[in-house]
């Protein structure tokens, strides 16, 4: 008898299951590779102040790849976003404006709520990158002069970011508008740099405005 229950409660099982998803109606799981293009307002938090300012980037370019799933089968609120990111980010002081050129790899859990024909974005995770060079801008040199990076540059990027959206999905294509805070627990240069007696330490930070036009696979 108990193994008779057995051999009939499995399959009921998997038709409960079923019947649950097609209720709920949980999207399959969903591949997406995409490109983004984003407005940053940039800038370094030194302390001391050097009485800096944020510097606006617009040489922004990613190549993403994002996948949705589901949670033990009953939360359709699950993602997660990778990729390679080209950036500038700077920052502005009296003396001198400063641009580096950043390449970044985001790991981003992104969660969604869809309804309609869109999405509910929320973006919450890490990055790392490498800063591969600067320019500084002077009075003296508007052009711009190559910063010689040395021992007292530090070339390892990484940090938190996080932020929101939404995006309009119309199979197979779908547009995401973004807001995301990026800031870099990585310091930019010694501190020491410039003086032995009072350190300088300075972290990276940005706003970051992006549109990005997305496939799904």
């Amino acid at each position: 008898m108990l193994l008779c229950l057995t051999l009939v409660a499995v399959p009921l099982s998997a038709q409960e299951i079923t019947r649950v998803k097609k209720e709920r109606k949980l999207p399959v799981k969903q591949h997406m590779i995409g490109v983004r293009g984003t407005y940053a307002l940039t800038g370094v938090h030194f302390n001391p102040d050097r009485k800096q300012e944020t510097v606006p980037g617009y040489r922004n370019g990613s190549l993403l790849y994002t996948y949705y799933h589901d949670l033990w089968g009953t939360m359709p609120y699950f993602g997660v976003q990778t990729g390679v990111t080209y950036c500038q980010s700077g920052y502005k002081t009296p003396a001198l404006q400063r641009i580096y050129d950043v390449i970044q790899v985001p790991l981003i859990a992104q969660f969604h709520i869809d309804f309609w024909k869109m999405r509910l974005l929320i973006n919450l995770g890490c990055f790392g990158g490498y800063r591969m060079s600067a320019v500084d801008f002077t009075e003296e040199y508007p052009a711009g002069t190559p910063v010689v990076f040395d021992v007292n540059h530090h070339y390892a990027d990484y940090g938190l970011q996080g932020g929101g959206g939404l995006a309009f999905s119309f199979h197979p294509f779908e547009i995401q508008f973004e807001c995301n805070y990026q800031y870099s627990m990585s310091l930019i240069e010694n501190p020491a740099l410039y003086s032995n007696e009072v350190y300088t330490y300075g972290y990276p930070n940005q706003l970051m405005f992006s549109l990005a036009l997305f496939i799904h696979l």
